[in-house]
């Protein structure tokens, strides 16, 4: 990535993605914290942009004082955030409060991800499959298979009888070169 960036550095890059699962995951998700110190929690540090889209980070873990190496929990991190909490706090009081900062918004990875290299990233519509490219040359390159092969029933029949009987024949020559050896 880095020849990419130093060899294109002047130009404004856009990349084009699908809905796929892969390119929407979040980058954390608020269910996967525990809300006491020691409680679960899947990554060491919380990377995030602000508003001023400087990149800042939250460190998840004590690293001295009787809680060290242990997880803060989302109470003690709405603390350090400066959240104002209510008195009697529950869980999910604290994940709908913890989600309104800017860590916890919904950027996914790719996002993240191109945000380091400047690129910008656009998310093609999620119903219209007609209008994705990528669908688009997925359907061009199906047809041009379909044009280039014989599609008719017999060969397909021919075909499909030919392969099967000829797996079954290599699976029994090999089987029976195996016996041999015994």
């Amino acid at each position: 990535m880095l020849k990419f960036k130093t060899d294109y550095k002047d130009n404004d890059i856009d990349i084009l993605v699908d809905n796929a699962r892969t390119h929407t995951v979040r980058q954390y998700n608020l269910n996967d914290f525990g809300k006491n110190i020691g409680s679960r929690c899947p990554v060491d540090v919380i990377e995030y942009y602000d508003e001023n889209d400087i990149k800042k980070t939250i460190q998840y873990f004590f690293s001295s004082g009787p809680h060290q190496n242990k997880s803060k929990g989302l109470l003690q991190l709405a603390k350090e955030l400066n959240i104002i909490l209510p008195t009697k706090c529950f869980l999910s009081q604290l994940r709908e409060l913890l989600s309104e900062y800017p860590a916890f918004q919904t950027k996914t990875k790719l996002e993240n991800l191109a945000k380091t290299f400047n690129i910008n990233i656009i998310y093609s519509s999620k119903f219209r499959c007609e209008f994705n490219p990528i669908e688009g040359l997925w359907c061009n390159m199906k047809r041009f298979v379909r044009q280039q092969n014989d599609q008719q029933y017999n060969t397909m029949v021919n075909n499909c009888s030919y392969g099967s009987w000829f797996t079954t024949i290599t699976s029994f020559r090999r089987h029976s070169s195996k016996q041999r050896v015994f």
